[in-house]
């Protein structure tokens, strides 16, 4: 899959050494996500979940009539929890390529998906 596509091996080579991640990169990403999970046509995160939602209760009357059917470890996460992840994952992967330096030029946490706890620490940003 990533063998195969020339934008998706530009955008995964981009991830780490760049402040943010751009909309564009954001967006093969997420197409990428989409192929991951079997739906190579989509675009949206969002749209395979309710795809995944929809084909568990095709033919049932209630559509949420029976939560335990469907499988919350097959779902792809939805485009905000994405986007949060991979913004960490940039910024983690930023860290690590500067790693060797004596002084690295990193930038802020907060910036990058993550807050400052009410002790001074860092905590992780799970929603927007």
């Amino acid at each position: 899959m990533l063998e195969g596509d020339q934008d998706h091996q530009d955008t995964f080579s981009r991830i780490g050494t760049l402040e943010t991640i751009s909309g564009q990169d954001m967006q093969v990403i997420e197409t990428f996500v989409c192929q991951l999970y079997g739906k190579p046509s989509h675009t949206s995160v969002d749209k395979v979940r309710y795809d995944k939602v929809r084909q568990c209760f095709k033919g049932k009357k209630g559509i949420l009539s029976n939560s335990e059917e469907v499988d919350l470890r097959q779902m792809p996460p939805c485009e905000d929890v994405l986007m949060l992840r991979t913004q960490r994952a940039n910024f983690q992967l930023k860290i690590w390529r500067v790693s060797s330096s004596n002084f690295p030029d990193l930038p802020k946490p907060e910036n990058n998906r993550w807050r400052l706890s009410s002790s001074g620490g860092l905590e992780i940003k799970w929603f927007s």
